[in-house]
């Protein structure tokens, strides 16, 4: 069950996919299995930023890869992944992508009340220093223009090195390009309760 919102791009089905189509769905069908959301529906079509990238399959084949190998990457802890993804989603206010990571951080071990201040728009209070400096990277980067403070920069740094902290910054701007696309499309979020 869906939300009742205007979803601006039918659902497509396997029966009707083409070939490059149907590369996309195969490849979310593998790798999606472990996720605590709902990204498949009953009749087997994708939701979420994936159905927009069926209707656009050679972009989401050459998208999707990419997100899920930025997902997988193990520089950073998956609490501070997805702390800084639900900063950036939530900025956007894109409610599928609020909702899927939401159940994420939960998955991951991220304490609820810092789940609800971040979905509120606010900073979380008691905020280790790793996620205090994750929270700082991403807030700058999703709600000021312009280039990233040198203080902010050099936080992070010293909290994730060289590598820890280009795997944040691909991960805030590749969740930026997904809130524009669930919010361009106004992507259903599923009706859940838990």
């Amino acid at each position: 069950m869906l939300y009742d919102i205007e979803n601006r791009l039918p659902y497509v089905k396997v029966e009707d996919m083409d070939a490059e189509q149907k590369k996309f769905y195969d490849y979310n069908i593998e790798v999606m299995q472990a996720m605590p959301y709902i990204w498949l529906l009953p009749d087997g079509t994708l939701n979420g930023p994936s159905n927009a990238f069926t209707h656009e399959a050679e972009i989401g084949n050459m998208f999707f890869p990419l997100n899920r190998k930025l997902m997988s990457q193990q520089r950073v802890p998956k609490t501070i992944q997805e702390l800084c993804i639900l900063v950036v989603v939530t900025s956007a206010k894109a409610a599928y992508g609020m909702y899927a990571h939401t159940m994420l951080a939960r998955k991951f071990g991220l304490e609820e009340e810092k789940i609800s201040s971040i979905l509120a728009g606010q900073k979380p209070s008691g905020l280790t220093p790793e996620e205090n400096a994750a929270y700082d990277l991403a807030w700058a980067l999703s709600c000021q223009p312009g280039p990233l403070g040198g203080a902010v920069y050099e936080n992070a740094l010293k909290h994730f090195k060289k590598e820890g902290l280009a795997v944040l910054v691909f991960l805030i701007g590749n969740f930026k390009m997904v809130g524009t696309i669930i919010n361009a499309y106004n992507e259903p979020v599923p009706e859940y309760r838990k």
